[in-house]
């Protein structure tokens, strides 16, 4: 018996451009415009192991697991963005006295915020003509980790700095603009 014939034409044959994104956070307003790359963070699923006599069987887990969401970006000659990273982080853990807590807060894009510590984000995907068509929201982001920034006298003016900055969050949600 032969199989029936299935179409499998897309609705939408375009396909997804790697350099058509823009990432913003309500916590960091001067990162937008320099932010060259991003990710959309991977999923994973734990697994149960079933024994039986002869072998192990799985099923799915009970918890999701989340990566982590980062991006590279390049970094302005005042270091505005850099340093909202680096003023964020250091509030969170006031190294050095508890107003460095105090005020986070007082930041661009929080607002006197009940939970500074937090920032909501999105990743907007754009279609091949520009528009936006997908928007990922992450919500009650933190930083994690922001790199080093690396100076070098055999560097040229051609080769700008960049930063990587990760971030961990609750939850993030895809939606089609």
């Amino acid at each position: 018996m032969a199989l029936p014939s299935i179409p499998h034409t897309p609705a939408n044959p375009n396909l997804m451009h790697p350099n058509k994104f823009v990432v913003t956070f309500v916590a960091l307003p001067n990162i937008e415009y320099w932010v060259q790359s991003a990710n959309l963070p991977g999923l994973s699923l734990g697994e149960a192991p079933r024994q039986t006599p002869f072998i192990d069987l799985y099923s799915p887990g009970d918890k999701l697991i989340i990566n982590p969401f980062s991006f590279t970006f390049l970094v302005d000659e005042d270091l505005f963005g850099w340093k909202e990273i680096y003023t964020w982080m250091r509030g969170m853990t006031f190294p050095r006295d508890f107003k460095e807590y105090r005020d986070l807060n007082k930041r661009p894009g929080t607002f006197g915020a009940v939970t500074p510590q937090f920032s909501d984000a999105a990743l907007t995907i754009l279609d091949s003509k520009q528009n936006p068509q997908i928007r990922v929201k992450y919500f009650n982001c933190f930083p994690i980790t922001l790199t080093d920034l690396l100076f070098s006298a055999t560097s040229t003016p051609d080769d700008p700095v960049t930063a990587d900055a990760t971030f961990r969050f609750d939850l993030y949600e895809i939606e089609n603009c």
